[in-house]
């Protein structure tokens, strides 16, 4: 019955009325509710203002219970629901609550405080089913606010009320139109029922010819249209299917994110590529703004790039994105992407919107990052080898005529008197030749070719032995704070080098403090991993142990960062500093397999940051040296093809009690070994000699006296020493130059060692 013609037309007309009846209906009680509510919001406004007069009366004598008695008298006018006064801090002095038009006010103080507006202006706003008007309380100051809230609940009933009177007015207006119509169209619409019935034939089959009973000229003509039509329907529909099935096979298989705007910016389109890299569907970014869905970062604000790509639909020009931006998804995953843009011109030749093609350059980026990353890495790695070469090419004869220097000095002082002259010219010699191997170890160190003899260290206590040493080296207008992290790992590391690493720290430290200022030194145990700071990229997953070093002083730039453990690099004025400091540091820590990052901006201070692999072992205890060189009356075979060296090594040797028998050569010494009179405790030599190494000197002469013991000793670089000499990390070892003290000891620990 329904799908008959004239059943809808009826039905239609009486909705319409219905809906053209309610509407009025909802318009007049709207309408009324709107000039009641105006009015009520009048009356508030102009209450509010007029109770916070009368509260600033109140406030300024503080009369907080005349303020109550005449908040509470205002509370008994029609429709108020609460009065408040509040002290600009949010802290309430009256608070007036009437639950219902039926009740009485009553003083409630559930809670002291409330939030109040920030600014000491009027505010009156609708709340839910209120009326809320904020009136500030002035009296040449602002005191606070009261705060008035009225019901909305009779605007309400008003609405109703008028709605009930119009539905039943045109209930009455529906049922006659209803009749009227009936009488009217029902005669009509008969002739063309068998034409309603063909289209809706026609409706469920495309290029189905219907038949329908001829007779009517016009009936005809239009059953003939109606038949050509349903042809022309189903072939433009077959075509239409088609193409867009061949539009949609092609923007999917587009490697690139396609997404497709109208003239306001809003998504009409996106591939599934898109999908993937904005992390909306295209069911869910349908009609969105485009900077809802395409979030870019870049070096231009996010307007700035929506006003460029906007420039497109406004100019009708292609448009390509500059440089790469980081496209960043839904679920926060980032990628790099270049973005290029079109306008999308109709046949009509009118603008229909925007075409965006993201293409995901993100591997190409991390791969560029990647080649930048280790083009710098090979330059550092240059330029560290070709000082280390200078370095090592000169150190092995220079620290030979050292040794020769410091011990011919020590020996003079030791026959000068204290307080002569000439004891503190040789004094003078000594501390400049220390200086000077000062400078040779922190040139091999940073190029990582010290010889190093790691120690299992607590860092904890090896510190705080140090913290003398600091405090002198930094000075008195600068406070020194250390805090010894708790349970500390241990590290195996040259006390010597973690000598070197805080005295460089600590000066570097000092000089960037302008007077009075703070280091702080703390260590802390940290387990880094995969996912670890860039900077860290170096280490291997594990326990680390983290010493840091900070100050307060001037900072640095980015730029200036960039080249902080470059060698001969240095912002010191002339004299200050020799730009090896911070390259000692840097190649101390990954001669031990560690890493160091640091952080600062101007004048905000630098943090150090120092990372050493932690070992499980137990902390080796340290040997304190002895004020005088400890002598003995062992017999040591020193060999040294260096003649200075070697007389000035059995000068030493000699006043200290031993028997010694200089060798300069290997085969001089296998032959002073094989007199079975000469009775040998200690066999000193040299590491790389003409002819034979002092690796296979040993070897050679403990084959004939199994219990000689072995110190080993050079001036050439730990890889040197590690190609041609062979010395393993537990063998004694001794550095050249050495002092007599150092000499004296290393002897001591080689004779008392198994």
């Amino acid at each position: 019955m329904f799908k008959r013609l004239e059943v809808k037309i009826i039905v239609s007309l009486a909705l319409i009325l219905t809906a053209m009846i309610a509407v009025y209906g909802r318009w007049t009680g709207s309408r009324q509710q709107t000039i009641y509510v105006q009015a009520l919001t009048d009356n508030l406004r102009v209450l509010a203002h007029s109770l916070a007069d009368n509260a600033a009366g109140f406030i300024v004598i503080k009369e907080y219970a005349g303020l109550e008695a005449h908040m509470m008298n205002a509370a008994q006018m029609p429709d108020v629901v609460t009065i408040q006064v509040i002290e600009p801090t949010g802290n309430l002095l009256c608070n007036v609550v009437r639950p219902s038009r039926d009740t009485s006010p009553r003083l409630v103080y559930d809670s002291r405080t409330v939030t109040v507006p920030t600014s000491p202006k009027p505010v009156l706003k609708r709340s839910g089913d209120q009326l809320v008007c904020w009136a500030p309380i002035t009296a040449g100051t602002h005191l606070g606010w009261v705060r008035m809230a009225l019901s909305l609940e009779t605007a309400d009933q008003l609405q109703q009320a008028t709605w009930h009177s119009s539905l039943q007015i045109g209930a009455l207006w529906i049922v006659v139109g209803t009749l009227l119509m009936f009488v009217v169209v029902r005669r009509p619409l008969r002739a063309v029922r068998e034409l309603s019935l063909f289209a809706q034939d026609l409706q469920d089959r495309k290029g189905a010819q219907v038949s329908v009973r001829r007779g009517v000229y016009e009936i005809d003509l239009l059953a003939d249209a109606l038949n050509h039509s349903s042809t022309e329907l189903r072939d433009a529909e077959q075509r239409l299917m088609a193409e867009q099935e061949r539009l949609t096979v092609t923007l999917q298989s587009i490697g690139d994110g396609v997404i497709a705007t109208d003239t306001d910016n809003r998504i009409v389109l996106l591939n599934h590529v898109a999908e993937v890299l904005t992390g909306w569907s295209e069911a869910e970014a349908l009609w969105q703004p485009l900077d809802e869905v395409l979030k870019l970062n870049g070096n231009k604000e996010v307007s700035e790039v929506m006003a460029e790509l906007h420039h497109v639909i406004e100019a009708r020009q292609a448009l390509e994105l500059h440089g790469q931006h980081r496209l960043q998804a839904r679920s926060g995953a980032e990628r790099t992407v270049t973005v290029n843009s079109a306008p999308i011109i109709n046949s009509s030749g009118e603008l229909a919107g925007m075409v965006l093609v993201i293409h995901d350059v993100t591997e190409k980026a991390k791969m560029e990052a990647e080649k930048q990353g280790l083009a710098q890495q090979l330059i550092q790695s240059q330029k560290m080898e070709a000082v280390g070469q200078l370095a090592g090419g000169v150190a092995h004869d220079f620290n030979n005529m050292l040794g020769v220097i410091i011990g011919h000095a020590e020996l003079g002082m030791l026959t000068a008197e204290p307080t002569s002259q000439m004891h503190d010219r040789l004094k003078e010699i000594l501390d400049a030749a220390k200086r000077s191997a000062e400078i040779t170890k922190q040139l091999l160190a940073f190029s990582r070719q010290q010889h190093a003899e790691p120690k299992v260290l607590d860092l904890n206590e090896t510190i705080a032995r140090m913290l003398k040493m600091l405090h002198r080296l930094i000075g008195e207008d600068i406070d020194l704070s250390w805090s010894p992290g708790f349970d500390l790992w241990k590290v195996k590391l040259d006390p010597s080098q973690l000598d070197q690493v805080m005295a460089n720290l600590c000066v570097n430290a000092r000089d960037a403090i302008a007077g009075v200022g703070t280091i702080q030194i703390f260590t802390e145990n940290v387990t880094l991993d995969l996912h670890a700071h860039p900077c860290m990229a170096d280490l291997a997953p594990g326990d680390y142990v983290m010493l840091v070093v900070a100050d307060n002083g001037r900072g640095m730039t980015r730029e200036v960062m960039d080249r902080i453990f470059e060698p001969f690099y240095t912002t010191k004025e002339l004299g200050r500093g020799t730009g090896l400091g911070l390259a000692t540091v840097f190649g101390i820590v990954k001669q031990n397999c560690g890493s160091i990052e640091v952080v600062s901006e101007p004048d905000q201070g630098a943090t150090f940051r120092v990372y050493l692999p932690a070992v499980h072992e137990a902390a080796q205890e340290a040997k304190p040296e002895g004020v005088r060189p400890e002598g003995g009356t062992e017999r040591i075979l020193l060999v040294e093809d260096e003649a200075a060296i070697l007389a000035i090594g059995s000068t030493i040797l000699t006043g200290l009690g031993y028997t010694v028998y200089p060798a300069a050569s290997p085969e001089q010494a296998i032959d002073i070994a094989a007199d079975p009179g000469k009775v040998i405790d200690l066999l000193l030599t040299d590491i790389i000699m003409p002819g034979m190494n002092g690796r296979d000197l040993s070897e050679q002469l403990l084959r004939s006296r199994p219990g000689l013991k072995c110190l080993f000793m050079s001036g050439y670089t730990s890889d040197v020493i590690a190609q041609r000499g062979k010395v393993e990390e537990y063998m004694c070892f001794l550095q050249k130059p050495f002092t007599m003290q150092t000499l004296a000891a290393k002897v001591r620990e080689a004779l008392a060692s198994s």
